[in-house]
């Protein structure tokens, strides 16, 4: 089809279309550049009591080291919206990582969007969340309780893996004192190690990656694995106070 002037859109669980169908993408997509966007749900152990073997902890590792490939993590509906629409704009392959879990509105409809361009979600200079997809609303819950205590963070949402924003990243290493990153995926080749690329060949500096680590997931309520695995509100809230 894309070959041939369409533009396919292709959806399934995250753990088929980006594991099982990896070679695929690779040889078929990537290699020859074909405007395909495979837009892949029920990523990262919010997935739940589908347990491990659904659980795709991999997956922007996978798709961010494909070469023409453009990946996206989105927050919220909001953003869901946008990046479907935007996409459409972007010849080449494109890979959208969606969630499961119910997840709050961040973004109202005026907020705007760019792919490649973080967005940066108050001022704090005690540290900043790098945090994408399920995680950005819980750094962002995070952030509000800490305001009580005095202690100023600031959110990026990085809702864009590849490109990633390297002005922004630096930016906000240079700004605050602590940084840390926060995704519902494997700490292995996803954002976090993304960020310390960045910051190693522009701002070397310590960052905290906050992940899955180097494990699968488990069977259980989304909820309670997030807060088994510390990516949860109260998970952040110890790291920054560490």
């Amino acid at each position: 089809m894309a070959t041939c002037g369409k533009i396919p859109f292709v959806s399934t669980f995250a753990i088929f279309a980006a594991g099982r169908a990896y070679d695929q993408i690779r040889n078929s997509i990537c290699y020859p550049k074909l405007n395909v966007k495979i837009c892949a749900t029920h990523a990262g152990i919010s997935v739940g009591e589908d347990g491990a073997t659904h659980q795709m902890l991999e997956d922007i590792g996978l798709m961010r080291g494909l070469p023409n490939m453009t990946v996206l993590s989105v927050s919220d509906d909001t953003q869901t919206k946008w990046a479907i629409q935007e996409i459409l704009n972007i010849q080449g392959p494109v890979y959208v990582r969606l969630g499961r879990l119910k997840s709050p509105v961040i973004y109202d409809q005026n907020q705007t969007f760019e792919i490649g361009k973080g967005i940066q979600i108050g001022n704090g200079t005690d540290a900043t969340i790098f945090a994408t997809g399920l995680m950005v609303s819980e750094a962002i819950m995070a952030k509000e309780e800490l305001e009580k205590e005095g202690i100023y963070i600031r959110v990026v949402d990085m809702h864009t893996i590849k490109p990633i924003d390297r002005e922004l990243i630096v930016k906000c290493a240079k700004e605050t004192k602590k940084l840390i990153t926060i995704e519902d995926h494997s700490i292995i080749n996803g954002l976090g190690s993304a960020v310390c690329e960045v910051l190693s060949e522009e701002y070397p500096c310590k960052v905290t990656r906050l992940g899955m680590k180097d494990t699968f997931g488990k069977s259980g309520k989304a909820e309670k694995l997030l807060e088994y695995f510390g990516l949860n509100k109260e998970g952040i809230i110890r790291e920054i106070k560490r």
